[in-house]
């Protein structure tokens, strides 16, 4: 095998193995809904659903952007990444206390408190290997690892179907997201050099211009499932994440057909950049145009949920735009321009908050759906006029 041929086979088998791994979470959970509702009733899931989506929230803060930068700092010091990922962990400690006080006070989570607490924990400790994940390339671990802990989860779910309710669905989440802390503690700790146990609460401003967009990013593209919080029935809730998560899987094969390398995008020269839009805005039509019937599948018959054909149509008006959004998102990251991102994204938020209120409360998941779309385009196309003014085409 040529060089250039034994070049693109290992990118395939990179881009396969962690796209499998990250997809395995969606796909576990698209299963775990199927069997849930199957075998006890849609409003469980619901219930479920959106206490994951409030979760989520403190889960989200104590993130703080970590990925993107340390991504970004791996690249400018690779010498010393296990000693910033490390501090990192221990300076967003400060953010995890200050998550919990707050959890503490809030009604929603109030009957399952000390649960809770421990979801958002792990959360925050998981989170953390991400960038050492997508670094170092051990994308084989990360989909071993996804892989056991979601079999093991499914298999328990199945096991406790007769007695299952809320709390004992928490409670396995729980089990299978500890199984996934210890897998990865033992892979990572046993390299760790000799680190200095050091808490810098200045990198929490460094961390800050790759949070805000993010939060904003968060809500933005949250918009639509919150409100659904509000005014949908617990089934009506059920029904669109599922929707929502088989729109995801398309957003996942994006983000796994680039995150691998994004420290070598950052480097690339601008032609090459140009030219990776253009092969990958004409990929997001041709995966729209074959997505569309394999959803409708997936929803009608294996489900057995009825959704409109204008739902189908604001599916694909979305799904056409996932590749672009990420490599221009990316590609203002590569130059600094965090912070354009994070206003240009809480004008869209505050548009979409707007609007999808009286869309959702009044169409419900085609409103939802509504706002999804509206929101995303609207992001494509500030997008590309703030990157002709910025002059980030250099």
């Amino acid at each position: 095998m040529s060089a250039k041929y034994a070049k693109i086979a290992q990118r395939i088998k990179t881009v396969t193995q962690y796209g499998f791994g990250q997809s395995l979470v969606v796909a576990a959970q698209l299963l775990l809904s199927l069997i849930i509702i199957k075998k006890h009733d849609a409003a469980l899931w619901g219930s479920y659903v959106e206490l994951l989506l409030w979760v989520n929230i403190p889960a989200l803060i104590v993130h703080f952007g970590n990925k993107n930068y340390l991504l970004k700092a791996f690249s400018d010091k690779p010498a010393s990444i296990y000693q910033t990922w490390f501090t990192s962990l221990l300076s967003r400690g400060v953010l995890l206390v200050a998550a919990i006080l707050v959890i503490i006070w809030i009604p929603i989570f109030q009957t399952y408190l000390p649960l809770i607490i421990l979801w958002v924990f792990l959360l925050y400790y998981n989170q953390a290997f991400e960038a050492l994940l997508i670094h170092q390339r051990d994308f084989k671990l990360s989909m071993y690892t996804e892989l056991t802990r979601n079999s093991l989860l499914i298999i328990s779910v199945l096991a406790c179907t007769p007695i299952l309710d809320l709390r004992l669905l928490i409670l396995l989440v729980l089990a299978a997201a500890l199984l996934k802390a210890i897998i990865y503690s033992i892979y990572y700790f046993r390299q760790f050099p000799p680190l200095n146990f050091t808490v810098d609460l200045s990198l929490l401003v460094l961390l800050l211009p790759f949070f805000i967009p993010m939060f904003l990013g968060t809500i933005r593209t949250k918009t639509d499932a919150y409100y659904g919080t509000l005014f949908f029935s617990k089934e009506d809730l059920s029904q669109y994440q599922i929707f929502i998560s088989l729109m995801t899987l398309i957003q996942l094969g994006a983000t796994y057909a680039i995150n691998p390398f994004l420290k070598n995008f950052y480097r690339v020269k601008q032609h090459i950049v140009s030219k990776i839009e253009k092969q990958f805005t004409l990929l997001g039509l041709l995966v729209g145009v074959a997505f569309i019937p394999l959803l409708y599948t997936i929803v009608h018959y294996v489900y057995g949920f009825h959704f409109s054909l204008l739902s189908f149509a604001f599916a694909f008006l979305f799904v056409i735009t996932v590749f672009i959004h990420l490599l221009l998102i990316s590609e203002f990251y590569k130059y600094d321009k965090q912070m354009t991102i994070a206003r240009m994204t809480a004008v869209v938020a505050c548009i979409q908050i707007g609007v999808g209120y009286f869309l959702i409360r009044d169409y419900h998941i085609e409103g939802a759906l509504g706002t999804k779309v509206l929101g995303q385009w609207l992001i494509i196309i500030l997008l590309l006029v703030l990157r002709k003014k910025h002059i980030i085409r250099t």
